[in-house]
């Protein structure tokens, strides 16, 4: 029996104070998006800086063939997240939401640490890149785990009416994460010359986010599981998975989709492209992310909270449509050579339909299964959604040399939008319903 299963069936378990109840659930809110905050910006930060990381770990490959080797090793940390999050998504459902927060903020840290300090290929060869491919894997696995089981926790410790709300700022966190890396990458290019950044300071951001990792951990701690995994242990149920969960797993990876695909379209790989193929300088590049990322932190939980209000569904389905249409378009002027500003102005516009849709994804998924499998639920469809997720750099930088279209990577966000829209049309509004 766990330390959480114990406390639960003590008397009096659950008779809680209202202000007890909502103190507990504001440090959860912290624990949860301040953690998954700082993950995700050790996560994202090896995106921003791919094409200096080109450099040090795959310098005898040409520029093309580094960037798909590199690009390669960004969507190896989203091959392992299938694997960590039926590992820890299942734990999850057992062991606790809290425990397993823990342990994946731990395995970030180390996967960044080893990123931070490892030797480059100049000094020590081939084990350069198979130590950046070991630690992928890592953060891969903490992913994996991170985003099931912090989704489950926050939309069992929702208020009633805002899981939507709950569920926008899971999604600002992870964006705030990636903002962060974003700033600090743009902050570090600006401050240091092209050749201080390929020799030394690229290591900055890495080292920078493995010393803020103790904060996470700390105030991951310190908090407690909700009160329905309490509720469920108390009872001393085994969780178990359920004859419709392969339905809907495929439905909520479907939903995922967008919510990996066309945010790091948008976002993650979005600098890369715009340097590769739209002639804007790195620095200025990453300064328009930093400003589409916070975009993403401020609106999130705005189209969360409307969904409560309003329902998921229909919501979801505008945005996936106004993708379908206007992905391809966007992609052709950035690539025509426009201006800064015009860039700047598409990014920010494609930044805002896919946070329409994003905002809901979290609440929605989460609410597709039962507290028995909703973090391993959550958990494997966020994963499987991110193994098309991790590798759109990858396939985009093929599909341009395959095609010779350097617009032929707006196909990717229209394939997820499509892919959304098909799962969500024959799918129940579960907004104004009880979680099971």
């Amino acid at each position: 029996m766990t330390h959480e299963q114990s406390l639960a069936t003590q008397p009096g378990a659950f008779a809680q104070s209202p202000s007890r109840t909502a103190s507990e659930r504001r440090r959860a809110v912290r624990a949860g998006i301040i953690g998954n905050t700082l993950e995700w910006y050790d996560f994202g930060v090896y995106g921003f800086l791919a094409t200096v990381l080109a450099k040090q770990f795959f310098p005898e490959s040409g520029q093309y063939i580094g960037l798909l080797q590199t690009f390669g090793a960004f969507g190896v940390g989203f091959l392992a997240r299938p694997l960590g999050s039926i590992l820890l998504g299942r734990m999850g459902d057992i062991v606790g939401r809290k425990a397993v927060l823990t342990l994946t903020i731990l395995m970030m840290a180390i996967g960044t640490i080893a990123i931070g300090v490892v030797p480059t290929y100049e000094r020590i060869g081939i084990a350069a890149p198979l130590v950046l491919l070991i630690a992928r894997v890592l953060q891969g696995l903490a992913a994996g785990g991170e985003w099931g089981n912090a989704a489950a926790f926050l939309a069992e410790w929702a208020k009633p009416g805002r899981r939507g709300f709950y569920g926008g700022l899971l999604l600002a966190s992870v964006s705030g994460g990636l903002l962060l890396g974003s700033g600090v990458a743009a902050c570090v290019s600006t401050l240091l010359s092209p050749e201080q950044m390929t020799d030394w300071g690229w290591r900055i951001p890495f080292l920078l986010g493995a010393a803020l990792i103790p904060v996470g951990l700390y105030m991951r701690r310190n908090v407690q599981e909700p009160p329905k995994f309490r509720a469920q242990a108390s009872a001393g149920e085994v969780p178990q998975h359920q004859t419709a969960f392969p339905a809907l797993l495929l439905r909520a990876a479907c939903i995922c989709l967008p919510l990996l695909m066309a945010s790091y379209m948008v976002t993650v790989y979005m600098p890369s492209y715009a340097q590769l193929y739209g002639s804007i300088p790195r620095s200025m590049a990453l300064w328009a992310n930093t400003c589409a990322l916070a975009l993403t932190v401020v609106g999130a939980p705005i189209v969360g909270l409307m969904s409560d209000l309003y329902g998921r569904r229909r919501q979801m389905l505008i945005c996936a449509v106004l993708l379908i249409v206007m992905a391809y378009p966007m992609y052709w002027l950035i690539a025509s050579g426009v201006s800064f500003s015009a860039f700047f102005a598409i990014q920010m516009l494609l930044t805002a339909v896919v946070v329409g849709f994003n905002g809901a994804v979290p609440a929605t998924v989460t609410e597709l299964f039962p507290t028995s499998t909703r973090a391993v639920g959550a958990a494997l469809a966020n994963a499987i959604a991110g193994v098309f997720g991790g590798f759109t750099p990858f396939i985009s930088t093929w599909l341009i040399k395959a095609s010779g279209s350097v617009a032929s990577p707006a196909w990717l966000v229209v394939f997820c939008a499509v892919a959304a829209l098909l799962a969500l049309v024959g799918m129940k509004e579960m907004a104004h319903r009880e979680l099971t």
